[in-house]
């Protein structure tokens, strides 16, 4: 049986270069196949093998006191997810390109809200606005209802989509990505920019 792992963490990891090759030896070693991308601000990665493999990544990820309480979702998998291991060390571990307006969402990020808590929103009074921060063809599949969708290309969109939220500054929202990840800085972003009351979902779709 096949398993595929969806994670992130944003953390400090000193030397980039050093640990893509400590994931690389692991991930060989347990025949992981997948995507890792690994910056100083952290570490993003989706990776497919034995149910029994997976889970022992898992158990030496947690062994690192960084990644002790990383979340990972799992799905199943065919054992051809990927067609092969990709770890590499970048700049950031989702392209947002803010430049001098980068936020770390380790200091600065949006309140986490639960499927649960949004779900009694979503069937209550309350007066929120959730902003889909995913890529518009992604929008395509299918959205919350009475969604902002933001005219989104790619993630480097992200400030030039700001002007079409500017009237939500005082108002309470709730972004929304598919694994949480983009949310994590998305939220920092809008923070940063005046907005004042400012929810992610947490760990995404």
């Amino acid at each position: 049986m096949y398993e595929i792992l969806l994670y992130y963490k944003y953390t400090a990891i000193a030397n980039p270069d050093e640990f893509c090759a400590q994931q690389k030896a692991l991930c060989e070693r347990l025949g992981l196949k997948g995507r890792i991308i690994i910056a100083q601000e952290g570490l993003n990665g989706t990776v497919e093998g034995s149910a029994e493999n997976t889970q022992k990544y898992i158990d030496e990820m947690i062994k690192d006191p960084r990644f002790a309480d990383m979340n990972f979702k799992r799905s199943g998998g065919t054992g051809s997810a990927f067609p092969k291991l990709s770890v590499k060390s970048r700049s950031e571990i989702v392209s947002a390109h803010l430049g001098n307006e980068d936020v770390n969402p380790a200091e600065v990020t949006g309140k986490y809200i639960t499927p649960e808590e949004l779900n009694k929103w979503i069937h209550s009074d309350k007066e929120f606005y959730i902003i889909d921060m995913r890529n518009d063809y992604e929008h395509s599949v299918g959205f919350f209802k009475n969604s902002v969708l933001p005219p989104l290309k790619n993630f480097r969109d992200l400030p030039k989509i700001l002007p079409k939220l500017e009237h939500l500054k005082d108002k309470t929202v709730v972004t929304v990505c598919t694994g949480g990840v983009r949310c994590e800085k998305a939220s920092g972003f809008l923070l940063t920019q005046g907005f004042k009351d400012v929810y992610q979902l947490h760990n995404g779709i």
